[in-house]
Parts: C-alpha cells; sequence; structure tokens
C-alpha cells in the first residue's frame, strides 16, 4: 500500500500519534511503534514527522481552550474537597487543599518585576519628556 493516505487517513494517522504523545512516547519511540505496529501505512520517517507536528499544533490548541475550563472544574473540586474536610474535621487534609490552591492560582509566589524591562520603560519616558522639551525649546527659538 502506498504511504500517502486519503484525508480522513492522515486525520486518524495525527490522532494515533496524538494519542502516543499524550501516553508519554517520544519521537524515537513513536517512529518505532508506527515502523512495528503500522508498518501498512508504508510512510517514511518524513510523513511521520508531519503528523508529530500536526499533533503537537492540537496539543497545544486544546490547551489553549481547555484551559479555563480545566482551571475552573480543577477549582470547583478543591472547593467541594474543602468543604468536606471541614465537615469531618480533617485539619491536615485542609491545609493541603488550601496549599493547593496557593500553588495553583499562584498566590504564594513573590511579585515578580523584570528590572530590565522596567528599566527600559523609564528611559522610553525620560526621552519622551527630554524630546519633548526640546521641540517646544527649538519651536520657541524658531518664533
Amino acid at each position: 500500500m502506498s504511504g500517502k493516505g486519503t484525508r480522513a487517513a492522515v486525520i486518524a494517522r495525527v490522532d494515533i500519534v496524538y494519542r502516543l504523545l499524550l501516553l508519554g512516547l517520544d519521537r524515537a519511540r513513536i517512529l518505532e511503534h508506527v515502523e512495528h505496529k503500522y508498518s501498512h501505512w508504508g510512510v517514511k520517517t518524513r510523513s511521520i514527522d508531519s503528523y508529530l507536528a500536526r499533533a503537537r499544533q492540537l496539543m497545544l490548541e486544546d490547551g489553549e481552550q481547555d484551559r479555563p475550563l480545566e482551571l475552573g472544574r480543577t477549582l470547583a473540586r478543591l472547593h467541594d474537597l474543602y468543604a468536606r474536610d471541614v465537615m469531618t474535621k480533617d485539619h491536615s487534609n485542609e491545609l493541603a487543599v488550601i496549599k493547593t490552591f496557593i500553588s495553583l492560582l499562584g498566590l504564594g509566589e513573590p511579585l515578580r518585576v523584570d528590572i530590565v524591562t522596567v528599566r527600559q520603560q523609564l528611559v522610553d519616558l525620560l526621552l519622551e519628556d527630554v524630546l519633548g522639551e526640546a521641540e517646544e525649546i527649538a519651536r520657541g527659538a524658531a518664533e
């Protein structure tokens, strides 16, 4: 069979590679797996790399679309766990849930400031002021 697949075949192959990535297989293991289990595809490494690229792109897109949903779902689960722990007076689990909240929401991390960016912004503002004043002086001298 030829390695050239129909659109449906390519979509199915990308889906298989996607699932192999979800299982944690790296490129070498995926190539090996496809060579042994899906040799009937009749594709070269280049095609598998194309499937890998598409699968990785799908993962990125899925991550972007699902992130708010998953965050909301996780927070709801944590609220539920916390309520149960309060009712059962399981203080160690209450604390564990609180720590998870803090970690998930980034509440325990110190505020980070990118000094280089802030410095550049300050320099840009000062330059705008100085250049603005220079233009005003030049206009005043020309009048």
